[in-house]
C-alpha cells in the first residue's frame, strides 16, 4: 500500500520583535563609534591639549585669531587619519571581512571625525566670544595697517567652518579610497590643495560678477565640494576592494614621478596661501 503524500515543508521565518532589532542596531553603532574613538583617542586628546594651550597661552604671545589654525590642523591630520586608518595600519583586508558593512564603518568614521571638527570649530568661535569681526579690526590696527570696516562678518564666520571642512572632506576622501600607504599619508596635501583651489576659483567668479569679494560664492562652493567628495567617497568605498596596503611604504608610480607631484602640489599650496592672505584682506 502506497502511503499518502506528505505535505511539503514550509520554512517559516521567525519574527523578531521591534525592541530587539532596535537594541541590536544600537549595540552595533555603539560598538562602531567606540572602536573609532578608541583607535584615535590619542589624536583627539593631542588636539584637545593643543587647543587648551592655545586658549590660555596664545593670547600672551600672538594674536588670538591664531587659534583658528588649530581647526585647520585638525582637518589636515584627522581627515587622512580616520579615512585611511585601515590602509595605514595594513589591516584593510581583515576589516573588510568583519560582519559590519563597509558603509557602516565609513559612516562611523565620518561621524566621529566630522563631529570632532565641528566641536573644535564651535570651541574656537566660543573662545573668541563669537567676535571675529572686532578681532580682525584689532589685528589690522595692531599691525599698523590702519582701520578697516568689516562688511561681511557672516561670510567670515562661514569661512571659519567651510574652509577646514573642505580640507577635511577632501583629505578623508583621498585616504578612504587609497590602496597604498603613500597615498593615504599624502592625502592631507591633496585636501589642502583642493580646498585652496576651490576658494581661489570661487573668488575669481565673485570678481567677475561683483565689484568686491563677498564670500557668498566661496562659502557655498567649499561646502558643495566637501559634501560632494564625501558622498562620492561613501559610494565608492562600499564597493572598494582591499589593495596592497600591507606592503612597505613606496611611491604609487615611479619614485621621482610621485616626488615631482608632491613638490608641485606643495608649490601650488604655497602660492594659494599667499593669495589667501590677500583674499582675506579684500574680504574685509
Amino acid at each position: 500500500m502506497i502511503p499518502p503524500p506528505q505535505p511539503a515543508l514550509r520554512l517559516v521565518e521567525e519574527e523578531t520583535d521591534a525592541p530587539a532589532r532596535v537594541r541590536t542596531t544600537f549595540q552595533l553603532w555603539r560598538g562602531l563609534f567606540w572602536n573609532e574613538w578608541f583607535a584615535h583617542s590619542r589624536l583627539v586628546a593631542v588636539f584637545l591639549f593643543v587647543w587648551l594651550a592655545a586658549v590660555w597661552v596664545l593670547p600672551l604671545v600672538l594674536h588670538p585669531l591664531w587659534i583658528l589654525v588649530v581647526g585647520v590642523l585638525y582637518a589636515l591630520v584627522a581627515g587622512p587619519a580616520f579615512g585611511g586608518a585601515d590602509v595605514i595600519d595594513g589591516s584593510e583586508e581583515f576589516a573588510f571581512s568583519l560582519p559590519t558593512t563597509r558603509s557602516q564603518r565609513f559612516t562611523a568614521r565620518l561621524v566621529v571625525s566630522g563631529g570632532g571638527l565641528l566641536a573644535l570649530t564651535l570651541m574656537n568661535v566660543t573662545a573668541l566670544d563669537a567676535n571675529l569681526s572686532d578681532l580682525l579690526v584689532r589685528l589690522f590696527l595692531d599691525t599698523g595697517l590702519g582701520g578697516v570696516e568689516v562688511r561681511q562678518p557672516e561670510m567670515l564666520l562661514g569661512l571659519v567652518f567651510a574652509f577646514p571642512f573642505a580640507i577635511y572632506a577632501c583629505g578623508f576622501t583621498v585616504a578612504a579610497l587609497a590602496t597604498s600607504r603613500t597615498v593615504a599619508f599624502t592625502a592631507w596635501v591633496w585636501g589642502a590643495l583642493s580646498a585652496l583651489a576651490t576658494l581661489r576659483g570661487a573668488a575669481m567668479i565673485e570678481e567677475s560678477v561683483s565689484d568686491r569679494l563677498t564670500g557668498r560664492i566661496a562659502v557655498p562652493a567649499l561646502l558643495v565640494v566637501g559634501i560632494g567628495c564625501l558622498t562620492v567617497a561613501g559610494r565608492l568605498y562600499a564597493r572598494k576592494e582591499a589593495g596592497p596596503s600591507g606592503s612597505p611604504l613606496r611611491m604609487p608610480w615611479s619614485w621621482w614621478g610621485g616626488l615631482a607631484l608632491l613638490v608641485a602640489a606643495g608649490a601650488g599650496i604655497a602660492l594659494l596661501l599667499s593669495w589667501l592672505s590677500v583674499y582675506i584682506a579684500r574680504l574685509l
